[in-house]
């Protein structure tokens, strides 16, 4: 009677995890990272809502809080707004960014890339403005990879506790 019982039970939840996760496979490319965390995103997301709403542990909603945690790093990474977030205040000081490609003489594939800014109008401010940038551009790098690095660290050092 038991493998009876668990057999439709597990065509029950076999169906909806088929519900589930359709739309995120559906979308899913084998091209790059994106792709990974949106799949890795939507997992965390179902083990965090087990834990929370019907872990059996004494310790579930702490569990259910480590993968929030988890949870939020995959989603800062999907939505990668990292350098737009940085370039805020420095487009406030300098004005919108305008991106001008000049192909390159004798060369039909490549281009030349300038950045015209608004308030950058003598050498100096252009050189100025340039140098800020880079620095913003560094510091976004940044930001990214110390996301990936907290978010592989902290599964590495929990992800064995979230079960249930």
């Amino acid at each position: 009677m038991k493998k009876i019982w668990n057999f439709f039970r597990s065509i029950k939840y076999g169906i909806e995890n088929l519900i589930a996760w359709f739309p995120v496979i559906w979308q899913d490319r084998d091209w790059d990272h994106w792709f990974f965390f949106k799949v890795l995103h939507m997992k965390l997301k179902r083990m965090e809502n087990l834990q929370r709403k019907y872990g059996n542990s004494v310790q579930s909603k702490k569990y259910a809080d480590q993968i929030k945690l988890a949870v939020l790093l995959t989603h800062r990474l999907i939505e990668d707004e990292y350098l737009e977030n940085v370039l805020k205040p420095h487009e406030e000081k300098w004005g919108d960014s305008e991106f001008v490609f000049t192909p390159i003489e004798g060369d039909n594939e490549y281009s030349s890339l300038d950045i015209k800014v608004e308030k950058a109008n003598t050498k100096e401010e252009k050189e100025q403005e340039s140098k800020e940038r880079m620095i913003l551009y560094k510091h976004s790098d940044a930001s990214k990879q110390q996301d990936l690095d907290m978010l592989f660290k902290h599964m590495r050092k929990y992800i064995e506790c979230w079960w249930d």
